[in-house]
């Protein structure tokens, strides 16, 4: 297919040094030939070695390995990064001893005789790298695969890309329960719900906000197709590129392919030693005398009983017990499972859910970023079943104070039973370390089924022990007889020992 090319990224120096280049057999004997050698880079951290006139690469103990496509013209270097994409010109000085470029600078280390020029096909990406590169961010799949299969890492990162993004697009989105929008931030709200409106989202922004800088709020890559599985574990087999393999092993192992996805981490890790994916390579070669069918992805119909145990990930032992809660070792606090879609969520009160996927062996695999590549075995085969965890009704923080702006505002809301006022004002106090004046907020705002009310209350009982805040817990969960509250969750899943500890210790 034709090459579309992009003129805000054209570099005419590049280009025309790259023209000169494909003449280089042409040229006469006193033309400037390539310094090939490894020059050592300023800080001693990377290397980059001049193969031939036309190839080279970056190395280091701390990055993956960057082919490079090189011309040269005069003292100027032109450079094309078949890994990530870049166009760049570097310089020669210090006849041939010192490369500035990439806002680095390298010193010779070793010459050495350049190696004959890898032969180039006639319109391929290696032959016209700077028309390549340039339209990558327009390219196709079907082009893409085609600068992939010729080494060009960079063009095999983008397919992956192009792929996820277009599973992520037509991957149903699963309802949330959001705040109500106020009367006063609509569309046809007046001049004057102004104030209101923006105090409202400021009180709100600094959380969302927060979650999103820090990644708090994480979903899941959608599963890509299994015909493109294939076509990247492909790519990867023989291109066998360290960022890429790697990559594709995230998509393997989110499509449920845990064999495939630790042959790609080992690809991976064989290219640089201590790489991050020979951590998990070396925990998963367990999985290679194993039967494919064995791990197989099943929906997740019940929650499963007992201890399960991995040697990756962010929880490496899990306890399951009665009504869904979880023990996890070295930490206290008690989480709370359920099953959603066909796999297994753990909730924590900070952060997206931990997500495990059942296989048919009854071994668990973990899915979300924090523990990706987790392969959980069962310790103790003879559990009996648990109980299923009750359905928790809590409802999303309203947005329900107009007078949020003004001087004790927050205070009078909550007094009036608008609950965003006691998130405030019980969040304001706790930001001025009055533990307990804050409480009667939080206390209302648990009592009507917010869970950050419950939270907040808790949060409180880490700095002053007072033995009200389990017992009011307690009570709100049992108001209802149901044990269904918010408080209920919240008053089971606190290590109320451990905070008066913590308390005692402040």
């Amino acid at each position: 297919m034709p090459v579309v090319v992009s003129p805000r990224r054209r570099m005419a120096t590049w280009r025309l040094m790259l023209l000169l280049a494909l003449a280089v057999p042409s040229l006469p004997v006193a033309a400037q030939s390539m310094a090939c050698g490894t020059y050592l880079q300023d800080d001693g951290n990377a290397s980059l070695t001049i193969e031939s006139e036309a190839h080279g690469f970056l190395s280091g103990p701390y990055q993956a390995t960057e082919r490079l496509r090189l011309v040269r013209q005069d003292n100027l270097l032109g450079t094309g990064n078949l890994s990530t994409g870049r166009l760049e010109n570097w310089e020669f000085s210090d006849n041939d001893r010192t490369v500035t470029g990439g806002y680095h600078t390298f010193h010779l280390k070793a010459a050495a005789a350049c190696k004959p020029v890898p032969e180039m096909v006639e319109g391929s990406c290696m032959a016209d790298t700077s028309d390549c590169l340039e339209a990558l961010p327009e390219a196709a799949p079907l082009q893409l695969h085609a600068w992939c299969r010729e080494g060009v890492e960079v063009a095999c990162t983008q397919l992956q890309e192009t792929y996820q993004r277009q599973a992520t697009e037509a991957q149903p989105q699963r309802a949330r329960a959001e705040p109500q929008m106020p009367p006063y931030c609509r569309d046809d709200a007046s001049p004057e719900d102004g104030e209101a409106c923006m105090a409202v989202m400021k009180a709100m922004a600094g959380e969302l906000m927060g979650r999103a800088v820090m990644g708090l709020e994480q979903t899941l890559d959608a599963p890509l197709p299994a015909a493109q599985l294939d076509e990247l574990a492909a790519l990867c087999a023989q291109q066998q590129g360290e960022a890429f393999c790697s990559n594709v092993a995230e998509a393997l192992w989110n499509g449920g392919r845990l064999q495939q996805a630790q042959q790609a981490l080992q690809r991976s890790c064989t290219q640089r030693e201590g790489t991050y994916a020979c951590g998990p390579a070396k925990g998963l070669a367990m999985l290679t005398p194993l039967a494919s069918s064995a791990l197989t992805p099943v929906a997740a119909t019940a929650l499963p009983c007992g201890r399960f145990e991995a040697e990756l990930g962010l929880l490496s032992s899990l306890r399951f017990l009665d009504a869904g809660l979880v023990e996890v070792e070295g930490v206290g606090t008690r989480l709370r499972a359920r099953v959603q879609d066909g796999r297994i969520l753990i909730r924590r009160d900070v952060g997206s859910d931990f997500v495990l996927q059942p296989l048919s062996n009854g071994t668990l695999a973990g899915m979300d970023k924090d523990n990706r590549y987790g392969y959980y075995q069962r310790m103790d085969k003879s559990a009996t079943s648990c109980r299923p965890p009750p359905a928790f009704v809590e409802i999303p923080q309203p947005l329900d104070c107009p007078i949020l702006a003004r001087k004790g505002g927050a205070a009078s809301c909550c007094n009036d039973g608008k609950l965003l006022g006691c998130k405030v004002a019980g969040e304001e106090l706790h930001s001025a370390e009055k533990w307990a004046q804050a409480q009667p907020y939080f206390i209302k705002l648990c009592s009507a089924g917010v869970r950050d009310g419950c939270l907040g209350l808790a949060a409180g009982y880490a700095h002053t022990a007072d033995p009200k805040v389990p017992q009011t817990m307690a009570a709100i969960c049992a108001k209802d007889g149901k044990g269904t509250h918010v408080a209920c969750d919240v008053d089971a899943t606190r290590d109320w020992a451990g905070m008066k500890a913590q308390a005692a210790e402040q």
